[in-house]
């Protein structure tokens, strides 16, 4: 269920894809009423992105289109029409923030740019959301999920040594910097309820993930002492200063486990965690120098006791040991762990079109501060009428006039 911490916050969501979609959810999640607008007719991109509820590609049964703007509601507006640009800035006039993503420039292109919009209303917040920021010899430039993580710096050292670099799998570089929008967005609303100011923030994706705290971590030795960081095989790389023996990813009887201990502290851990305390008394064992040179002949080892045992026995017994170990849960796994289940962290919704669906919750929990409860996607332009006479005061008439042109 959503929390109500931004109560009283309006917010026009103007943009496509998914860093400003997600933005603009995180708000909604906290409490922002959020209005989501979207082209007549066509909608939003991801609209047309699967997979489909029941396998029907349909404009209101997509997925990302679902998850992204629950709890929003749903407007169609061409703001490129004069009408329309004039509805937009009356919008705008009744709401605390803009969430945009449009290439630099083509807001003012409408005559809705911040400094425009900004003039009878400062306090306003306005995140623009672009690949590589509003200035800059790249400023003009398309993307996707490849380009910015190839060209924040990331990539070279992903992958196999010896095969070509890989980025990371699904769309972190665009949810993350929604993530990073987000908290910029309501650090300026509580600038602009401090002091009356509003702000227009520049966020730049390629420098979202050239800020993510795994690339700052694995950027450090190259900064401070010009170490270069080459791809390595994986379990050497996850381990890092770690021993590479235990580190890293095992099957076991029924799937597969994950592992990371911390350092030479755990060695006498593991080896109880596995029934094997005699491997305290094997010499070439006894360094981590040496448990790192006959790290394959360590992992045969470990490999034997996974081998036996089911992946909730393995995680028992790594709890048990104080070390960091963990089941990989396979999405159904996920859905029913009773972790998730006892925080209430997935919700089911219906929709009038898509049915009923499962969504991720909140990743956070407030103490006191009161939820409502949540709501599905809107379907496309699903409440014209309801923002329409409510915020701008149109009557049906005026609104069906509007529709007809294709305005609305």
């Amino acid at each position: 269920m959503p929390f109500l911490a931004l109560e009283g916050v309006r917010v026009l969501d103007v943009s496509t894809d998914i860093a400003g979609p997600y933005c603009a959810k995180m708000l909604a999640d906290c409490g922002a009423e959020v209005i989501k607008v979207e082209r007549p007719g066509a909608g939003d991109t991801s609209r047309r992105s699967g997979p489909f509820a029941g396998g029907n590609p349909h404009p209101e049964k997509s997925g990302l289109f679902l998850h992204l703007n629950r709890q929003k509601r749903g407007v169609t507006l061409d703001f490129g029409e004069p009408n329309g640009a004039e509805i937009f800035r009356k919008l705008a006039a009744q709401c605390q923030v803009i969430v945009e993503n449009g290439r630099p420039g083509s807001m003012e292109d409408f005559g809705l740019g911040y400094h425009t919009l900004a003039t009878d209303h400062q306090d306003l917040v306005m995140t623009s959301i672009t690949p590589f920021g509003q200035t800059g010899p790249y400023k003009t430039f398309q993307f996707t999920e490849l380009t910015i993580f190839a060209m924040g710096g990331a990539m070279h050292r992903e992958g196999l040594p010896d095969r070509e670099p890989l980025r990371y799998g699904a769309e972190v570089a665009q949810y993350f910097t929604g993530t990073v929008a987000a908290a910029a967005t309501v650090t300026a609303v509580f600038q602009a309820a401090m002091n009356g100011q509003g702000e227009w923030i520049d966020i730049s994706m390629q420098e979202c993930m050239a800020g993510h705290p795994h690339q700052i971590g694995r950027r450090l030795p190259y900064i401070y002492g010009g170490e270069t960081d080459p791809r390595r095989p994986p379990r050497l790389t996850a381990a890092a200063s770690r021993e590479p023996y235990a580190v890293g990813t095992f099957r076991c009887k029924d799937g597969f486990v994950s592992f990371l201990p911390l350092g030479p502290r755990m060695w006498p851990n593991l080896t109880r965690m596995i029934e094997r305390p005699d491997l305290l008394d094997v010499d070439r064992y006894q360094t981590p120098e040496g448990r790192s040179k006959f790290r394959e002949e360590i992992e045969k080892i470990f490999q034997a006791w996974f081998d036996m045992h089911t992946r909730a026995e393995i995680f028992e017994a790594g709890q048990r040991e104080g070390l960091p170990c963990a089941p990989i849960q396979t999405t159904a796994d996920a859905l029913e762990n009773e972790q998730f289940r006892s925080r209430g962290y997935f919700v089911d919704l219906a929709h009038q079109e898509a049915g009923v669906l499962t969504y991720t919750g909140l990743p956070f929990l407030y103490s006191d501060v009161p939820r409502s409860e949540p709501t599905a996607a809107p379907t496309l332009g699903q409440h014209n009428s309801e923002v329409y006479r409510e915020l701008l005061g149109l009557d049906e008439a005026a609104i069906f006039e509007l529709h007809q042109a294709g305005v609305v």
